[in-house]
């Protein structure tokens, strides 16, 4: 019998990651996911994979991750912290590690990048924004990054895919719940007059983007992940106020606001031992123009794997965090 083919993953018991695996393990994968804490593999408790102990931002453990892999999809990333420095070691040479450890472990294999949008920068004036278009990031997140993207394009004689999800969404989620909750609650806000547009990605569509990445296999391109339809920050309002029933209430949150709480965030963030999820940057970021991106090539080349338009995402995702006790409504019943 013909062994399966492995798959090497990082930052496979997060949200995003532990859908990776799901949609792996569905296609007859072998998958092999590197845990900080074996003892807390957390989405990824009682699945069939294979676990190694390490940590991206140290060699430990990266080539045992490695060894043998087709594939190596490196989902692993910080998404909070108090300074570039701190996302640079995280991104940047986390990325560099793994990198290195492919060459000198797997060599060979296809490295598949969970990059960001972030990484390439806002639209502006409502143009979407082009896998060749120069990068222009607006935050520390952002720019780390784009450093791991160079840390993998420049390196030579590496296969690899780079692929750019927007702002992700869909069961396990635990910040854009936030959302969620308000709406079971009642109320949802319109941010900053509504007006600000963005992509958004159900989890599920950013994981079948990785199948389709490995599918087609080390091209050296960049892809953006992103469901096509363009939504204002009032249309997802409203898309959330309708879960509920009966409907919740929109309420306006103007974007001084938003600033302001990015300041009280940071400031009582920096009383608090881990860093705070939310601050100026992510503010800056919330409030910029647009988030638009072209995913032409995404949907040709790897499968269209961009189905779930977001109403359609929001409720799958409303249902599931009924089901799982993550949110309560009084009444109303699941769809």
């Amino acid at each position: 019998m013909t062994e399966r083919p492995l798959v090497a993953l990082t930052g496979g018991s997060g949200f995003v990651g532990s859908h990776i695996v799901d949609s792996l393990l569905e296609a007859g994968y072998r998958v092999r996911a590197l845990l900080r804490r074996p003892e807390a593999p957390g989405w990824l408790k009682g699945k069939d994979v294979e676990i190694v102990a390490g940590d991206v931002r140290e060699s430990t453990g990266l080539s045992d991750l490695v060894r043998g892999a087709l594939a190596v999809v490196h989902a692993a990333g910080k998404t909070a912290a108090r300074d570039l420095a701190e996302y640079r070691q995280a991104n940047a040479r986390g990325t560099e590690n793994l990198v290195k450890a492919v060459q000198e472990a797997s060599p060979g294999a296809h490295f598949v990048l969970i990059s960001s949008l972030a990484a390439a920068g806002p639209s502006i004036g409502g143009a979407l924004v082009r896998p060749s278009d120069p990068p222009k990031p607006v935050s520390s997140y952002g720019t780390s990054k784009l450093e791991g993207e160079i840390a993998v394009a420049s390196t030579l004689g590496l296969g690899y895919t780079i692929l750019r999800p927007s702002a992700v969404y869909g069961p396990r989620e635990t910040a854009i719940r936030d959302l969620f909750v308000m709406a079971s609650k009642g109320w949802v806000p319109s941010l900053a007059g509504g007006r600000p547009k963005v992509q958004l990605a159900y989890v599920s569509d950013v994981a079948a983007a990785v199948r389709g990445a490995l599918e087609r296999g080390p091209t050296n391109e960049t892809y953006f992940v992103s469901h096509p339809e363009i939504l204002d920050y009032a249309m997802i309002a409203a898309t959330l106020a309708a879960l509920p029933d009966p409907a919740a209430r929109i309420f306006p949150v103007p974007g001084g606001l938003i600033r302001g709480a990015g300041l009280v965030a940071e400031l009582l963030g920096q009383l608090s031992s881990g860093p705070p999820v939310f601050n100026r940057e992510k503010a800056e970021e919330m409030l910029q123009e647009g988030w638009l991106c072209d995913v032409t090539t995404t949907q040709n080349d790897l499968g269209s794997p961009m189905k779930t338009p977001f109403s359609q995402g929001a409720r799958m995702t409303w249902n599931w965090y009924r089901q799982e006790g993550w949110i309560r409504v009084p009444r109303g019943k699941l769809d």
